[in-house]
């Protein structure tokens, strides 16, 4: 038995007092109040580790995650670059993650698939890694942003089909224009367990309505990469900011979207229809300056991650100066925002009954933040 306490504890929902939580081996036990703690054995009250004034929490989820700690996976697809990110992740707080492979040679795509395959079999989704985001390759070009329009290509059944074929393995996401898509074919993947999310797109507001109703279930980095709201046609921004059904994805490192812009998804969605994503490139975590990501060479200039021409390629962002910049710039609560990197993603991966809350039975993915400098100590992870 392992009891770990802090000023405050994030059960998933709320910020608690004067609590311990109890975990043994990769499961918790308990969340302990002042009550419980008083009634325990003096030999095991010595034994409760108290890691300061911050919060202790369910550890982050990331499901979009191109690269860190000095890689990228669309110029490494090994199982060596995802231990580099697995490594670097747990520096900041952030236990599981969706490895983000962007528009590439299909190949790329199957090798990826591979890779992801591989890692399942020898850790299934204990070792951060919880499935795979394909972030392309069928998108609409006139909303391709840094990814290669050479491979961008348009969805056929077939390949759908060899996409498809590894859902029983391992969770897949997939960021899609849905007007490059048949309602049979969303239907399809969303039948065959594809998590289908709606990005690099310029469908209009009824074919993101009519997606959603198919199944479509998220919007990926929203505001960037969509067609957006005019007075006859609201686009995709409209139709993610007008239907309740679909999640909202979001890259707070106030460099992609405007500070007005992410209050304004806040309030429309709440924490449990809105989730936060570093979209983390191979400088994350590194003081690295230029970097190759999909066959381009990058720079980091003030912050933003840009190619010669100053598209914008991925964030250097970590999920804790995303929570720091959601308090303290946007004014969105604490218990919201760390909803927003923990239990709501887990429920987007449906895996809302083992992830993202501190809860008897749950698993023991447990990291301290710190509140005055938003560091991160890990607790433990499975």
């Amino acid at each position: 038995m392992q009891y770990i306490t802090a000023k405050y504890i994030f059960d998933g929902k709320k910020l608690c007092e004067n609590s311990v939580v109890v975990f043994e081996n990769n499961i918790i036990i308990d969340i302990m109040d002042n009550a419980k703690i008083t009634q325990m054995p003096q030999a095991a009250q010595k034994q409760i580790i108290n890691y300061g004034d911050g919060v202790i929490c369910a550890g982050f989820i990331d499901l979009q995650l191109n690269g860190c700690g000095g890689v990228s996976f669309n110029d490494d697809i090994s199982q060596h670059a995802l231990e580099i990110m697995y490594q670097t992740c747990l520096r900041y707080g952030t236990t599981s993650f969706l490895p983000t492979l962007i528009t590439c040679d299909f190949s790329d795509v199957i090798l990826a698939l591979e890779t992801i395959k591989e890692w399942f079999n020898k850790y299934g989704n204990h070792r951060g890694v919880i499935g795979l985001h394909l972030e392309g390759p069928f998108i609409a070009k006139r909303k391709k942003g840094i990814h290669p329009e050479v491979y961008i290509i348009k969805p056929t059944d077939q390949l759908l089909a060899q996409i498809v074929s590894y859902t029983k393995y391992f969770p897949l996401k997939m960021t899609i224009a849905v007007e490059e898509f048949t309602a049979k074919q969303i239907e399809f993947l969303v039948q065959s367990g594809v998590i289908l999310a709606v990005g690099h797109s310029v469908a209009s507001y009824q074919r993101v309505t009519d997606s959603i109703k198919c199944g479509v279930k998220a919007a990926t980095h929203v505001f960037n990469a969509m067609s957006g709201l005019t007075a006859r046609d609201s686009g995709v921004i409209g139709g993610v900011l007008n239907n309740d059904d679909i999640y909202a994805g979001i890259i707070a490192d106030l460099l992609h979207v405007d500070i007005a812009n992410l209050q304004l998804l806040y309030k429309l969605k709440q924490a449990n229809k809105m989730y936060l994503v570093t979209d983390a490139v191979a400088p994350t975590g590194t003081d690295m300056k230029e970097f190759n990501f999909a066959g381009k060479t990058l720079h980091v200039v003030d912050g933003k991650c840009i190619d010669d021409s100053g598209v914008i390629g991925g964030a250097n962002l970590v999920m804790p100066m995303a929570i720091k910049n959601c308090v303290q710039y946007c004014g969105v609560s604490l218990e919201a925002v760390l909803a927003m990197t923990s239990l709501t993603p887990a429920v987007v991966m449906q895996l809302g009954h083992e992830l993202g809350i501190i809860k008897t039975g749950y698993r023991a993915n447990l990291i301290y933040l710190d509140l005055e400098d938003y560091t991160t100590i890990l607790i433990h992870a499975d």
